[in-house]
């Protein structure tokens, strides 16, 4: 099944699920986050697939277009909604890996030269 929202500009794709009202609930939620760190020019693509059919293990990625290098997280689990959650909390670590600034580093190095003289 998929679902493109023209609001929050992303897609989203469950196959072989029933019910994907929550699981898109969550999504919304997710895009919203990472689209008002990044910016809302940021692509962001969710896919669920069922891994193998007969285990009911599903594997979820979620991938991030927008930053100059994709982010692109998969995680495997029996139940979505939990993998989903792991998902959106993994991108976001990297989201703020990429965007946080680097000040720390510039003070040191600041503070070095200001005692060598």
């Amino acid at each position: 099944m998929g679902f493109y929202s023209h609001e929050l500009m992303y897609e989203f794709h469950a196959r072989d699920l029933g019910q994907t009202e929550a699981l898109r609930r969550y999504a919304d939620h997710a895009v919203k986050e990472i689209k008002s760190i990044c910016g809302w020019d940021a692509d962001v693509q969710i896919n669920i697939e069922p891994e193998a059919k007969g285990k009911r293990i599903f594997s979820v990625s979620m991938i991030v277009f927008g930053l100059g290098e994709p982010i692109i997280v998969r995680k495997d689990g029996k139940q979505v909604l939990p993998v989903l959650r792991k998902v959106r909390k993994a991108v976001m670590r990297r989201i703020h890996r990429l965007t946080e600034k680097r000040v720390s580093h510039r003070k040191r190095a600041l503070w070095n030269e200001q005692a060598a003289s």
